[in-house]
């Protein structure tokens, strides 16, 4: 058995990379929400969180000008390889820490990437940068997670999920979520166990790692996007683009521009 509970160190595996892929790889459902909300003409779009390029890819068949980021080089090199072209383009780069020297159309964030900044330094840092790098006109388009009221009044005690993937090579694939909401705080723990089951001679494997989200409610989000200079223009709940409902929605879809203004 291999286990490692260090999320930075199994998030830059190779094998993470191909398990995140078999999960998410042809996840399809949140493209509408891109689609809908971007410019209909050809335009830069930065993307952070860009892991193996599922929506990058997605939107630069479309005729946009890509540029994905992300922290692990396996999880870029799976994206370029993927490619197969010149675009999009993808770099080794920190959300914290943007060093570019033009602007984007649109900039955004799939997936709950935002989530994953749990230090409020780090958040503030990003937008910050983000709003620098946005066009005047441009459009910031993410997704959240949103702990439900059930997940929160757990007192600290877990919830379990899992899920069954076949694997191309004939083995089968055992995720188990663990999740918990941190006493005292706005963070969410969570804990992922990956067990791949072979069929003969090779060995068995096991994968288990424990990492930390911001589990901010909708109002502490607008909140923190008005204190960075943005405004939220739409807030959605689902991909079929419900009026996001606190008390209803875990996923929430924000369409957010520069300046000042109240959500529709």
């Amino acid at each position: 058995m291999e286990k490692d509970i260090r999320a930075d160190r199994i998030y830059g595996h190779a094998r993470y990379t191909a398990l995140y892929d078999l999960e998410l790889g042809d996840f399809r459902e949140d493209l509408p929400f891109y689609r809908k909300h971007l410019p209909k003409h050809p335009c830069t779009i930065l993307e952070l969180g860009c892991g193996t390029g599922r929506v990058s890819q997605a939107l630069a068949a479309d005729g946009h000008h890509l540029t994905g980021i992300d922290l692990s080089f396996p999880m870029l090199a799976a994206a370029s390889l993927a490619a197969r072209t010149s675009t999009p383009h993808y770099a080794c780069m920190d959300m914290t820490s943007l060093a570019f020297r033009t602007t984007f159309a649109a900039i955004i964030a799939p997936y709950n990437t935002l989530n994953l900044l749990t230090d409020p330094k780090d958040l503030r840092a990003c937008l910050s940068q983000v709003r620098h790098l946005l066009a005047e006109d441009g459009v910031l388009l993410l997704q959240l997670y949103i702990p439900d009221q059930e997940l929160r009044e757990l007192d600290g005690k877990k919830r379990f999920q899992f899920q069954l993937f076949n694997c191309p090579d004939g083995s089968t694939l055992i995720k188990e979520i663990l999740k918990n909401t941190m006493p005292q705080s706005c963070l969410v723990e969570i804990t992922e166990r990956y067990r791949l089951r072979f069929r003969k001679d090779q060995a068995n494997e096991d994968w288990e790692y424990t990492y930390q989200i911001l589990g901010y409610g909708f109002e502490q989000w607008r909140e923190i996007f008005a204190d960075q200079g943005f405004y939220l223009e739409q807030a959605y709940g689902d991909f079929a683009f419900a009026p996001f409902v606190p008390s209803r929605h875990t996923t929430l879809l924000l369409v957010a521009r520069k300046g000042s203004g109240s959500p529709k």
